[in-house]
């Protein structure tokens, strides 16, 4: 599963990570419903597999499953 991690500084940081056991992608979903989305990006970020920084002119080059907030979630259902 790709998540597009986005933290709100000044500016904006997005980075992409696999998350790539069963485990991980429970523990991460488990603290979403908890509406605990910063502990669900630092978890993603530390256990995940980091796979670059986005920018903001690349942001729809890059088919992700999940776009992480600190205040949203948004899935991505169009991806096939």
């Amino acid at each position: 599963m790709k998540v597009l991690a986005v933290i709100r500084r000044s500016p904006a940081r997005r980075f992409l990570i696999e998350l790539n056991t069963k485990k991980l992608i429970k523990e991460v979903k488990a603290l979403i419903s908890e509406r605990r989305n910063s502990k669900a990006i630092v978890t993603a970020l530390a256990k995940g597999v980091f796979e670059r920084e986005v920018y903001e002119d690349e942001i729809y080059d890059h088919k992700v499953d999940m776009i992480l907030t600190e205040e949203n979630v948004h899935w991505d259902l169009m991806k096939k």
